[in-house]
């Protein structure tokens, strides 16, 4: 008997913007237990990227 190799399930696109959703708001203090923001984190071009993100998920998801 022969094992078929797995394929590797490419992430989707809902995924992929969650993980950097995440990893933007891990960098920015916004998330995990205890954290504190960083000052003036409004003003980062990470948060505006977690903003888009956030736009682009509304829109796949409604």
């Amino acid at each position: 008997m022969t094992d078929k190799p797995e394929l590797k399930k490419e992430p989707s696109e809902v995924e992929k913007l969650v993980k950097e959703k995440v990893s933007l708001a891990k960098k920015l203090g916004l998330m995990e237990r205890g954290s504190k923001p960083v000052e003036g984190y409004e003003k980062t071009d990470e948060y505006k990227r977690i903003a888009e993100i956030d736009l682009r998920l509304w829109e796949l998801i409604k």
